[in-house]
């Protein structure tokens, strides 16, 4: 019988098997790209401040193309282990290593090895021959940055650069790898002022946002785009305060990082990454492994976005000090008293917004004077994640101070490195905190706006991340970053406002404070740029809970 009907199961196997429709087939991989983007003295807070901004901020939004998200990080750091000058940055930018490795410290000579550490570029035409690779840039000084046969160098004008740039990417015969370091944000820095922001650094770097908008333009216009993988990173080699980079921190270190592509984690990144870790990611982009080049930088772009969920202003709140009416009360119930420091008498609060406060008044501490008001039961305060807090508080003085008095914290500001956080002015003003164990940090500085009511906010976040800000009367919100992770926030003492947490110190604040606020928990940028705003209208935070 099985013999008998064999034939017979052969025709129905023979017929109907037209009727199944056959495996899809699956679609080749696309073909891997990449363009890094490298401005030189662009300061983190400029891709969001500057008018003419716009491309920077479409990719940090994920709004290039529906497809490709965006990893961003406005506080990113330079490398730091050598003064932050273009230099030993644009190296390691390129090489993926820190100065203790390439060597470069200064602007001077070049004295890398880059037989021993190439450029990523290198690297990419090692292990892809057929890669074509492309390195344009406007300082004569990278003409020396791992220079090789097989990476076509392009040293010209920046608009030069730019203008090629836009014809390249949208040719056929486009590279498959770019590296694009432009000169003029920091050109204009030194001519004309990083920070404040002058007019000329602003124009600029909305003239070559323009130049980048053209540039992702011929990418996405390219007949063969849905068959490539771009990724696209926005990064600086520093920042830069007046018409200088800065110190070894805080405005010179602190740096925009946009990684850009069809797989990325979408979102702000946590930590603090850093320029370094551009080699490495673009190297996994072309699927190179890096993990046996002894590279100082990682992978990015590939962890899930940080969470920062919207929370009530309200929620943490421990101290709020509107000084309403020459009141000392803190507005938040069951929270640590307010009590005055010495000798603060009715005297020393200006009462009426007419006076430049908000509506009700503003503590005024007098030259010499004993005062300020201590947080009593701040000490005992239990932080979230361990160390995560948050200052906020407006400030007037006249000019620079007298030695570096302390206007907010709790911590004997006699030595920095003593632990807890201090607001402070010093030719400036500063944020410092102790570490745990020994050391410090010190983010400054910010310039006195003689009698101006100024915005300053510090806050620590979960990812180890201290954020400092400032805001003008001119509507800019500017900010710096440090990781600090060790920061010691415990210190037995409370928190004080016009003094430090002894109360006292060696040098007094002269100024005027308003609207002062502690949290136990970390503040999201948006939060503080919404008591920000809302102050610039003369609405307090109170108009916000």
């Amino acid at each position: 019988m099985r013999n008998a009907l064999a034939p017979l199961f052969a025709f129905f196997i023979f017929h109907f098997s037209f009727f199944i429709p056959a495996a899809a087939a699956e679609p080749p991989p696309r073909r891997p790209k990449a363009l890094v983007i490298m401005l030189d003295g662009l300061r983190a807070d400029a891709v969001e401040n500057v008018a003419g901004a716009s491309n920077l901020r479409m990719l940090r939004d994920g709004a290039w193309r529906p497809e490709y998200g965006c990893a961003w990080s406005l506080t990113a750091n330079t490398i730091l282990d050598a003064p932050t000058m273009s230099g030993p940055n644009h190296v390691s930018i390129a090489c993926g290593v820190t100065s203790a490795k390439h060597r470069v410290r200064g602007n001077q000579k070049n004295v890398c090895d880059h037989g021993k550490w190439p450029s990523w570029l290198v690297r990419l035409a090692d292990a892809r021959p057929e890669a074509k690779t492309l390195f344009a840039f406007a300082w004569d000084w990278d003409k020396d940055l791992s220079p090789d046969p097989r990476v076509e160098f392009v040293y010209g004008k920046d608009e030069e650069n730019a203008k090629m740039m836009a014809e390249r990417l949208a040719a056929p015969d486009a590279p498959d790898a770019v590296q694009w370091y432009i000169d003029a944000p920091d050109h204009a820095g030194h001519l004309s002022g990083f920070y404040p922001y002058s007019e000329r650094y602003t124009n600029t770097v909305a003239r070559f946002d323009k130049a980048i908008g053209k540039a992702l333009e011929a990418i996405a216009s390219r007949p063969t785009f849905d068959d490539e993988d771009w990724l696209v990173v926005v990064t600086a080699d520093h920042g830069g305060y007046h018409r200088n980079h800065g110190l070894m921190n805080g405005p010179a270190t602190t740096i925009p990082l946009l990684v850009v592509g069809r797989d990325v984690a979408r979102g702000r990144m946590s930590g603090t990454p850093h320029n370094v870790d551009v080699a490495p990611t673009v190297l996994a982009h072309f699927g190179i492994d890096a993990s046996g080049m002894d590279l100082d930088g990682r992978i990015i772009g590939k962890d899930p976005a940080a969470s920062d969920p919207a929370r009530p202003l309200k929620e943490g709140l421990a101290a709020y000090l509107p000084f309403d009416g020459g009141a000392l009360a803190n507005a938040v119930a069951g929270g640590p008293k307010a009590v005055a420091l010495a000798d603060v008498l009715q005297a020393h609060f200006g009462i009426g917004a007419a006076k430049g406060g908000f509506a009700g008044g503003y503590l005024r501490l007098a030259t010499n004077a004993v005062g300020g008001v201590r947080l009593e039961g701040s000490e005992k305060l239990e932080f979230e994640n361990g160390g995560d807090f948050a200052l906020a508080l407006w400030v007037r003085m006249d000019g620079p101070q007298e030695g570096d008095p302390a206007f907010a914290g709790n911590k004997d500001w006699e030595h920095g490195e003593n632990p807890g956080v201090v607001l402070a002015a010093e030719k400036g003003v500063l944020f410092n905190a102790g570490l745990a164990g020994a050391g410090r940090i010190d983010l400054k500085p910010y310039d006195i706006e003689p009698g101006a009511w100024t915005f300053y906010a510090v806050t620590r976040s979960a990812d180890g991340v201290v954020r400092f800000y400032q805001g003008g009367p001119d509507g800019t919100l500017y900010w710096m970053s440090e990781n600090a992770a060790e920061i010691a926030l415990a210190t037995g003492m409370p928190f004080c406002v016009g003094a430090d947490g002894t109360g006292a110190g060696r040098f007094r604040f002269a100024g005027d404070i308003d609207d002062f606020a502690l949290w136990t928990r970390t503040l999201s940028h948006e939060d503080v740029r919404k008591i920000y705003e809302a102050g610039l209208k003369g609405s307090p935070l109170g108009d916000l809970l």
